[in-house]
């Protein structure tokens, strides 16, 4: 029986170098997907039940909740260990086996080739949460450098952790960060790539994200957020429309702009402004 006769759901979404999939199988017997390979890494989470798989001349069982990494070229054959008693998800990405390589390269100061991972099954918690977490980010309609800045993040991680490669110590910080931080202001409102902040600062994406987290105290996606933010809050104090506020201001849509606005203040923007004109 294939996998598309039975998955209850399944879809996709390209966002530059990564693919994104989500699945959700049904209840029954067994599915087998014909072995295959890829070009570039799978990252696979198993959110409900275990999974299976041949890989490397062995079968083997996938816990729940843990991470499978599947190196480029690597042919491999997904088994269901069991019948499935109840919906079955799983979270995938795919990444360019060149995507990954310029991470390690910058990570570890030269050109290292493309990162070996030894171990077919990663259980760690804290790389489960942030893969889950990445995969969220990435596939939601947020802004490019928080997009770039969370798959960067979790790649870097998951190479120095899983991988062996070892990260520079972080130089002091210098002016480099603080152009990166005048390139925001002054374009807090546009949708700003990690790799154009980058080309701003001078230098690569990597380096500009671990400068610019020590030395600001949180990543440039984050940093950027909190200017819009108070953007936001002196466009409604001067008397402007919530809509009007929320898009000047850089956020994409009402509902995400609510929502930040109400983490960093703590009331909505309608509720913020309509005090402040009493106040006034």
């Amino acid at each position: 029986m294939d996998a598309v006769s039975t998955a209850a759901d399944a879809t996709g979404l390209l966002r530059d170098r990564v693919l994104l999939e989500w699945y959700a199988y049904e209840p029954g017997p067994p599915v087998t997907i014909p072995r295959h390979t890829h070009d570039g890494y799978q990252l696979n989470l198993n959110l409900d039940l275990p999974g299976g798989i041949r890989y490397r001349g062995e079968y083997h069982v996938v816990p729940t909740g843990t991470l499978t990494v599947v190196m480029p070229g690597e042919a491999h054959t997904p088994v269901d260990p069991d019948h499935r008693e109840r919906d079955s998800r799983h979270l995938v990405l795919y990444v360019e086996a060149d995507a990954l390589g310029a991470v390690t390269a910058e990570m570890a100061g030269s050109p290292s080739g493309t990162p070996f991972f030894g171990e077919l099954a990663i259980g760690d918690a804290d790389t489960v949460s942030r893969f889950a977490a990445t995969h969220a980010t990435v596939s939601a309609a947020a802004s490019a450098l928080d997009r770039d800045v969370e798959l960067l993040t979790l790649l870097a991680a998951l190479v120095r952790r899983h991988a062996g490669v070892p990260a520079r110590p972080i130089p002091a910080a210098h002016r480099a960060v603080r152009w990166a931080r005048d390139y925001l202001h002054d374009h807090r409102a546009s949708n700003v790539s990690l790799s154009e902040l980058a080309q701003a600062s001078g230098l690569s994406p990597y380096h500009l994200t671990r400068l610019f987290t020590a030395a600001v105290g949180m990543p440039p996606h984050s940093y950027q957020l909190q200017l819009r933010v108070e953007h936001a809050k002196r466009l409604l104090l001067a008397g402007r429309a919530v809509s009007d506020a929320a898009h000047e201001a850089g956020f994409f849509d009402l509902s995400h702009f609510t929502r930040h606005f109400r983490r960093f203040v703590g009331v909505p923007p309608g509720s913020y402004a309509r005090r402040a004109a009493g106040t006034r």
